[in-house]
């Protein structure tokens, strides 16, 4: 919003968390962020790396996705990989 003249504009990152989780539960496999900012360009949304990462941070943080060595998957699957992952936990 800006104050000085009373303009409110749209939340981008609410915008680019709803697109992103859109990609994320098409993608079958682990995504890369560079695929990630690829598809959001294809369908007219332009984010930049930042908003990407914050919307990532959200689903991060309420475990609607995870990342691992081969990219971000969305965890609301029963991917054979996504269960091998989890049963695993993370490496140090």
């Amino acid at each position: 919003m800006d104050v000085s003249r009373g303009v409110v504009r749209g939340d981008t990152t609410l915008g680019a968390t709803v697109v992103v989780i859109a990609l994320l539960r098409e993608a079958k496999d682990p995504v890369s962020r560079n695929w990630l900012l690829a598809r959001l360009k294809e369908t007219g949304f332009t984010a930049s790396r930042a908003q990407l990462n914050r919307a990532l941070t959200f689903c991060f943080d309420h475990r609607l996705a995870v990342e691992g060595s081969k990219g971000v998957q969305w965890t609301c699957t029963a991917s054979s990989s996504l269960l091998r992952s989890l049963s695993k936990g993370k490496r140090l």
